[in-house]
């Protein structure tokens, strides 16, 4: 008989090893979140911290960007076992809400770090496109729509309804948008359910189950509610109150598209970032 090859013995050694998960939190740092500061900072930290100590998440390859009409910048770059909790001096609330473009960078970013599609974009904003000068609704609709396919997992946390239907108009997933309130007990709930999100969709074992996932609902009425929004999602979908629905809501405000805003370098760091979408 012939003697077994240790390759034989272990198959399980010559198993490909789990494809890490590439993740980018984009964080509106407009000036309008002044008022929410401190509850931003407390929920941040509580979901690094939920996310150090998750088997599923602790080895993730993590980013953090704050954005405002000055900058886009990566506050946080490692693994999220070592992403260092953030602090008021790292968060200071400034400017305009250029969402489109953050929302570009944010996909450009992982489109060089995501491995077999396992990537992950969540986008946290208080308010509504206002100042971006090179995206659309349209060109980020088509850019989130091809990865979405793929496998991405897009959550969008927007404050309130019509902030949260921002996500929706920019072709974020309706099961992966969410309305929700900025105090600091419905913030962190909000996270916290973003963090398990997370772990759910990175422990999934195959493209195919990312995928699935990504498309299932990931927030229940009574889990919308706790996380600020009175209709559980409802409102989302069905704006009774807008006198009209979504699409007459949408369709009566002006889109607004890229713009060329000038400034000088000193008051503008987004064309200092080399080498991505915004400076191709």
């Amino acid at each position: 008989m012939t003697e077994a090859t240790p390759e034989a013995q272990s198959p399980t050694q010559s198993k490909a090893l789990p494809t890490k998960t590439a993740i980018t939190m984009v964080l509106d740092r407009s000036g309008s979140m002044e008022d929410c500061r401190a509850a931003t900072i407390e929920s941040v930290n509580a979901y690094l911290s939920k996310s150090r100590n998750d088997d599923n998440l602790k080895d993730a390859d993590f980013e953090l960007a704050i954005f405002d009409t000055g900058a886009y910048e990566i506050i946080r770059k490692s693994t999220l076992s070592a992403a260092a909790d953030i602090s008021p001096a790292d968060f200071e609330p400034r400017g305009g809400t250029p969402l489109l473009d953050a929302v570009g960078r944010g996909i450009d970013g992982l489109d060089k770090r995501a491995v077999d599609d396992k990537a992950i974009l969540v986008v946290v904003t208080d308010g509504l496109e206002n100042s971006s000068r090179k995206h659309s609704y349209e060109s980020i609709k088509a850019l989130l729509d091809e990865r979405q396919k793929k496998g991405w997992l897009v959550l969008f946390l927007g404050a309130g309804l019509e902030s949260a239907r921002e996500g929706i108009r920019m072709g974020v997933q309706s099961a992966n948008v969410a309305s929700i309130a900025l105090d600091e007990e419905r913030f962190s709930a909000s996270m916290a359910a973003m963090a398990e999100a997370n772990a759910r969709y990175s422990a999934a074992p195959t493209p195919g189950a990312r995928r699935a996932y990504s498309a299932s609902a990931k927030f229940s009425p009574t889990l919308r509610m706790a996380m600020g929004d009175a209709t559980g999602g409802k409102g989302l979908v069905d704006d009774e109150d807008e006198k009209g629905g979504l699409k007459k809501l949408f369709s009566r405000r002006k889109k607004p598209t890229a713009v060329s805003v000038p400034r000088s370098p000193d008051q503008d760091t987004w064309s200092k970032q080399q080498g991505d979408a915004w400076n191709e």
